[in-house]
């Protein structure tokens, strides 16, 4: 019976299937989250793309005015999503609620597809239910709500399922395009899940093809055009946000020593609303659930039960599964400490905890130890409903807040006056420029100088102005913005040197005497012209692959 549904209705019953996941995002306004100053940089982005600013970087409202590079480091992709939903109409608050609603059905239909190259349809199913109904993704979006890690969940399983497809029998170059869209798509939905998940799945990779691969020059060409074009679609993010990290101050909010969960977390069913704090004291849940702590047992069990019923492909990807598994559980022990003070970027991380995501993402492959199993319909169905039983109670929020766009664009947006409520909240996350000393604590005129030379502001948007200026002496005019590759400054029309001033690292002109014209604004800088220039390629090239005729 749920094979032929499966057979004609996949995507409605998996919206069906989704519903207690996301009934609570149905709620008016938003809920009480930790991220939830990610509304106040959709609202940044819809500023962005309305003065035609392509692609998206440097704000101008953060940090008192002085603005912020924000998306040249901060991963994009969800609040493009968010920004076309913004435009279609709704709200601030209801499009990242809509982001993070659709994170639910895409992932799991997405999850589907790649289980089911090795699972029935019944246990495939099963799977991205799995894969959707655990604690950890109601702490993503109900508790955290980190708007790029929960658009990551979609993206993951794409990867996996287009390199299975590019080592397997029936290689096609329409899957050179989606591998390359799918690592993309993960690179620019959040940089520290793409960079966690990528060795795992290189790895798949790599066993595959030495192990299961016939045409192993044609698959290993496929395999490295799909990797090379996904890292060149998303090249206009990674590597300025990579190359230009010198500029900014190294380092990080929080410190991964203090972040270990503990294995008594991990297996005990707590579910609170707080943070992770230094010690076993952690008020937010890191508990996996009891449905997928079962699977990985019995489907481990299982497996080793009826090893010799399993085809060599099939042994690889439960290896795969169990070595993704254990090696996450390792990452978040505090025995890997020197892993985490070794590997490059690594610190970035901030929470060995995130590498539950990998958990997540592995357990449902341990399914495949029931396949040989004659009862094997009776686990799926036994999965689904205890998955969304045991667990969609955690997919709610913790208080009606009943907040709208109004309360976050006051709390997070300190321009044209910072608001009291902007004043108690901190953007110690932000990595300040090399030259900044100081961060700024108030508001400051678009232009100003030591001495009544300015006579005239007239500002073309909120990035760009024409400063007018006429004084006996040379003098030094600041601009409220902070100095980053891009900003440029003419006087009387000609090319005019910008240092960063102290003690904000503020632009700063030298104008000689006299009466001038100076115009300051933002553009996209001649070097990341280069990779935005090589991105779009790409994704031509990426495009083209998946939609010509096959031959």
């Amino acid at each position: 019976m749920l094979t032929k549904i499966l057979n004609r209705y996949l995507f409605i019953l998996i919206l069906l299937l989704s519903v207690p996941a996301v009934r609570y995002l149905f709620v008016h306004g938003f809920f009480g989250v930790s991220d939830d100053l990610h509304i106040g940089w959709l609202y940044e982005m819809d500023r962005l793309v309305k003065m035609l600013q392509f692609p998206p970087r440097y704000v101008p409202d953060l940090s008192f005015g002085f603005g912020y590079p924000l998306f040249n480091f901060v991963y994009p992709l969800p609040f493009y999503i968010g920004e076309l939903i913004h435009l279609l109409g709704f709200s601030l608050i209801n499009s990242v609620k809509i982001v993070f609603g659709l994170s639910i059905p895409f992932s799991m239909y997405f999850m589907y597809k790649f289980l089911k190259e090795f699972l029935s349809k019944d246990l495939a199913l099963a799977g991205s239910v799995l894969y959707v109904y655990v604690p950890y993704r109601a702490v993503e979006i109900f508790v955290r709500g980190t708007i790029g890690e929960i658009i990551a969940f979609v993206f993951i399983p794409i990867i996996a399922l287009s390199f299975i497809r590019l080592t397997g029998e029936k290689l096609s170059a329409k899957w050179v395009g989606i591998t390359a869209f799918s690592i993309a798509a993960l690179v620019l939905s959040h940089n520290i899940m793409a960079y966690m998940f990528f060795p795992f799945v290189v790895i798949l990779l790599i066993a595959r093809l030495v192990l299961i691969t016939k045409n192993k020059k044609r698959a290993i060409l496929f395999s490295l055009a799909g990797i090379i074009l996904g890292l060149l679609v998303s090249i206009y993010f990674w590597f300025p946000a990579i190359s230009e990290s010198k500029l900014m101050h190294y380092d990080t909010v929080f410190n991964f020593y203090d972040h270990y969960p503990t294995l008594k977390q991990f297996i005990t069913p707590y579910f609170g609303y707080g943070a992770s704090v230094a010690g076993p004291y952690d008020t937010m849940s890191f508990y996996f659930g009891l449905t997928g702590l079962l699977v990985v047992f019995l489907g481990l069990i299982s497996f080793i039960i009826k090893f010799k019923r399993f085809s060599k492909e099939e042994k690889i990807f439960i290896a795969w599964g169990i070595f993704m598994f254990l090696v996450s559980i390792f990452m978040m022990n505090h025995r890997s400490a020197f892993l985490w003070r070794t590997l490059p970027l690594l610190p970035y991380f901030q929470f060995p905890w995130r590498f539950l995501s990998m958990i997540v993402f592995s357990s449902p492959v341990f399914l495949l130890g029931f396949s040989k199993w004659r009862f094997g319909k009776t686990i799926s169905l036994i999965v689904i409903v205890l998955a969304i039983i045991l667990n969609f109670g955690y997919f709610k929020t913790s208080e009606y807040l009943g907040r709208e766009d109004e309360y976050y664009l006051n709390r997070y947006i300190p321009v044209s006056v910072a608001s009291d409520e902007y004043r108690k909240t901190s953007e110690e996350y932000l990595r300040l420029p090399k030259d900044t000393s100081v961060r700024p604590s108030d508001n400051f005129p678009r232009a100003y100088a030591d001495v009544p030379a300015i006579k005239q502001i007239n500002e073309k948007n909120d990035l760009n102005a024409v400063v007018i200026t006429d004084y006996k002496e040379k003098f030094i005019l600041n601009y409220n913005k902070y100095y980053y590759p891009g900003w440029f400054a003419r006087i009387d029309g000609k090319k005019s040197e910008i240092i960063s001033g102290k003690p904000y690292g503020q632009i700063t002109i030298s104008v000689p005497e006299g009466a001038h014209t100076i115009e300051i604004g933002y553009r996209e800088s001649p070097a990341r012209l280069v990779f935005d220039l090589v991105s779009l390629i790409s994704a031509g090239i990426a495009a083209f692959l998946i939609t010509r005729k096959p031959k």
